[in-house]
């Protein structure tokens, strides 16, 4: 891996480190706020806007899709709260084999409505809420719907509710493929040569509202506790939001209305072409635990291991992740 940032802050200390290059071209070193893309994380993002729209009652957990797009097949019978937990059955759009393509190239623009109408084609996984199934799909759709109720982006619907109020000066939902600022690059390893090839740029329009967002760890610090204590939220609000249903992953991982639970740390991963992101909060333990890695290949998930082996060596008591 060409670097790891890594911050464990709890009551008793706080820990921060990065090792490894930011630019194996340059030389130039990891720092622990570099700017980073955040993938999926940006799923609790969007999540929040919903809940809030759901809290001003410009719509209910349990309205149906067909309320906000008819067209999608067997619309009447997928509610919003299934697509928010991934046991909706709408299948993730990066199985398609043009839209998986364009994620690893980054270079092309994609419209939500090509996503859409690809993930219709693609089928259902599985009847709705007969089943659980990680899906980008279900989060291009809310996306559409945050749109269509504010008639406003779903960017500015992110910025103007989240990343304002929570003062997250260095989160932006981008609309232009570079990183601009101090950022760590991002990196590609070919799995047969061993090979890095630098994927930094990356065109937002195809992950949009399911991974577009870039942020850091110390705005990650700050977004990961708000996010697991409801601060944005009514707490009827976050009670829904807190709901988890079984994955069928692993007994210790369950998913909520866009957050998971691993073991009791509460939050949400991020794998993009570049990047892997782990941020959790425990709140009975009070602890924060955040890793980037500035990779991402087909092997997935390095920074969720690294972010378990830490939470063992912190907490070697717990028994976590059993």
């Amino acid at each position: 891996m060409p670097g790891i940032v890594a911050g464990i802050f709890t009551p008793d200390f706080s820990y921060m480190y990065s090792v490894g290059k930011a630019d194996i071209r340059t030389g130039e070193l990891r720092k622990y706020d570099d700017l980073i893309r955040i993938g999926s994380i940006t799923k609790t993002f969007v999540a929040t806007v919903i809940l809030q729209l759901a809290d001003e009652g410009k719509l209910a957990l349990d309205d149906k899709l067909n309320k906000f797009f008819p067209s999608y097949p067997n619309s009447e019978n997928i509610t919003i709260r299934q697509m928010l937990d991934m046991t909706s059955g709408i299948p993730d759009f990066l199985n398609d084999p043009v839209l998986l393509a364009a994620f690893y190239n980054g270079k092309e623009k994609i419209t939500q409505e090509e996503i859409y109408d690809r993930t219709i084609a693609l089928g259902p996984v599985f009847p709705p809420g007969q089943g659980w199934n990680y899906s980008n799909g279900n989060y291009n759709i809310l996306g559409m719907i945050i749109e269509q109720i504010t008639g406003n982006k779903t960017g500015d619907e992110v910025t103007n509710r989240v990343i304002r109020p929570l003062v997250l000066s260095n989160t932006i939902y981008p609309t232009e493929g570079n990183i601009t600022g101090m950022h760590s690059h991002g990196y590609f390893g070919d799995t047969v040569t061993g090979a890095l090839m630098d994927c930094t740029f990356m065109d937002p329009s195809l992950t949009g509202a399911a991974g577009c967002m870039v942020s850091n760890l110390p705005d990650l610090k700050i977004y990961v506790e708000a996010l697991v204590k409801g601060t944005l939220l009514s707490p009827q609000m976050q009670a829904e939001r807190l709901k988890f249903v079984n994955t069928g992953i692993t007994k210790f991982a369950t998913y909520g209305l866009g957050i998971f639970n691993l073991g009791g740390f509460i939050g949400h991963n991020g794998g993009i072409t570049g990047f892997n992101t782990t941020m959790c909060y425990n709140p009975e333990l009070d602890a924060i635990i955040l890793v980037s890695v500035n990779q991402f290949d087909t092997k997935l998930g390095i920074s969720d291991h690294v972010f378990m082996g830490l939470a063992k060596l912190v907490y070697p008591d717990k028994n976590l992740f059993q």
